[in-house]
């Protein structure tokens, strides 16, 4: 009975000592310049968090409480941690996972690429979280990273994630079965109603956050009619769709058909009023995926032996992925030399049309922003040369110069980004009762998006990453 007492005194004691060091995890950033996520900025800024969460935001007239660690961090620059807002988990920035682009199968299997993809997606959260990124929205994929979904809440080293599992697709059966493993897919073919209504029903029954539809074929009566069964199941179970649509055509089928994001650029030629209502009319997010294209072309010459520039000077990339670009030529010896030489014959005119639809993409993306319609920011990473998490500034950088100012970008770049995951109650703004996901900058990116370059500190969930 004694020894019964001393373990209950000592629960007892340690409940109380838990209890007094959660109550005193308070920290008080004070002095620097705010970006809330919401348009708004404050100068001489205060910020307190307890815990993982705000506890309130404000200038300098907010009261501080006597047992938080004060922080001064005068001369700085805070905005909400950032949310790429189009990604996938399933690649790996190179041809290892694209055999559809460039067929690697016979070096290396993909089996063995998305195998290790599934156990180790975390290889990429450092570049992420150094880049100021503290969440993903993953818009198709296998349905495993439904596990990223349901578990990175509580990781102090994880971002966020939201994930839109399988994608349905008109393509030809032969060229999404290659990315068939071991029982798991990643495309659905859309031969029927049916097929459509059931691959919505089990997305959305695996809990889901969207329903990618990759492609669109307004002039096929048959897709026509799978499609719409399509929309009207998402409707009925409460989800929404994701659109990857590049024509103006197909961009307003989607739109007609009730798409809340489009996660690309119309790039055959110039948007028109009736593609601004209807995005205005759907409150749907335009995303314009800008640089994902010239990460292909990029790859391309570095698979011929031409290299592969590592934008990362942070050194945040992780070993696996930088070994596979900086040794991109190894896998030339894979390739049989008549498809190599159409590769090689075909990069100049690539590179041309790439020329031509990045000015329709600058421009379209211009219209849609002087219309007031909605803007995230994504980068489509794991595609071949676009890198996670160090392309993501890049993205931006090329988003300010189609003429979006850096202060609307870091809107854009938050508070949207959140609420396309449909996360926006818990994170996206520096607000009261949000998870306390902020970066620190010694440069203001509200000058020059590019400042976010100056990125000093990232406190995820309340404590500061990395240290």
């Amino acid at each position: 009975m004694k020894n019964f007492n001393i373990q209950f005194l000592l629960l007892i004691f340690f409940s109380i000592c838990l209890a007094q060091a959660q109550e005193n995890n308070i920290k008080a950033l004070t002095g620097a310049i705010i970006y809330d996520g919401n348009g708004n900025r404050i100068s001489n800024g205060t910020i307190i968090i307890k815990n993982k969460r705000i506890m309130a935001v404000g200038d300098e007239n907010i009261k501080i409480p006597e047992n938080a660690r004060q922080l001064d961090v005068s001369g700085k620059y805070i905005m909400p941690g950032m949310v790429d807002a189009h990604v996938h988990f399933f690649q790996t920035g190179f041809f290892d996972s694209r055999p559809d682009a460039a067929d690697l199968r016979d070096s290396i299997p993909l089996e063995s690429v998305v195998d290790y993809q599934r156990s180790n997606p975390d290889r990429y959260y450092p570049a992420y979280l150094g880049s100021g990124v503290t969440a993903v929205y993953d818009v198709g994929d296998y349905l495993w990273t439904l596990n990223l979904q349901k578990n990175n809440d509580q990781r102090p080293d994880a971002p966020h994630v939201a994930t839109a599992g399988p994608l349905i697709t008109p393509a030809p059966k032969e060229l999404i079965s290659i990315f068939e493993v071991e029982d798991d897919h990643t495309f659905v073919h859309l031969d029927s109603e049916e097929t459509g209504r059931e691959a919505v029903r089990e997305n959305s029954a695996a809990g889901t956050t969207g329903i990618k539809v990759w492609g669109f074929r307004p002039n096929d009566p048959e897709f026509v009619k799978n499609i719409e069964a399509v929309a009207d199941e998402i409707e009925k179970q409460d989800n929404k769709m994701i659109a990857h649509a590049t024509s103006l055509e197909e961009a307003k089928m989607a739109l007609e058909l009730g798409a809340e994001l489009l996660v690309h650029s119309v790039e055959n030629t110039l948007v028109d009023d009736e593609f601004l209502q209807l995005l205005k009319k759907n409150n749907a997010f335009y995303n314009p995926t800008m640089i994902v294209s010239r990460g292909y072309y990029n790859t391309y010459k570095a698979l011929l032996g031409e290299g592969f520039d590592i934008d990362d000077p942070k050194n945040l990339l992780d070993p696996k992925t930088k070994s596979m670009m900086q040794n991109a030529s190894k896998f030339k010896k894979y390739r049989d030399s008549s498809s190599l030489a159409r590769l090689e014959a075909g990069l100049p005119g690539m590179d041309e049309r790439m020329s031509q639809t990045s000015e329709i993409i600058k421009a379209n993306l211009k219209k849609v922003y002087d219309s007031g319609a909605r803007i995230v920011v994504g980068t489509d990473a794991g595609n071949p040369g676009t890198l996670h998490g160090i392309s993501y500034i890049k993205e931006l950088e090329a988003m300010q110069d189609a003429g979006i100012p850096a202060r609307d970008l870091i809107v854009m770049a938050t508070r949207n980004g959140a609420r396309a995951m449909e996360r926006l109650d818990d994170f996206g703004s520096l607000e009261e009762g949000k998870f306390a996901n902020l970066i620190i900058m010694d440069n203001d990116p509200a000058e020059d998006i590019s400042n976010l370059r100056s990125l000093e500190k990232v406190i995820l969930k309340g404590e500061f990453y990395g240290e």
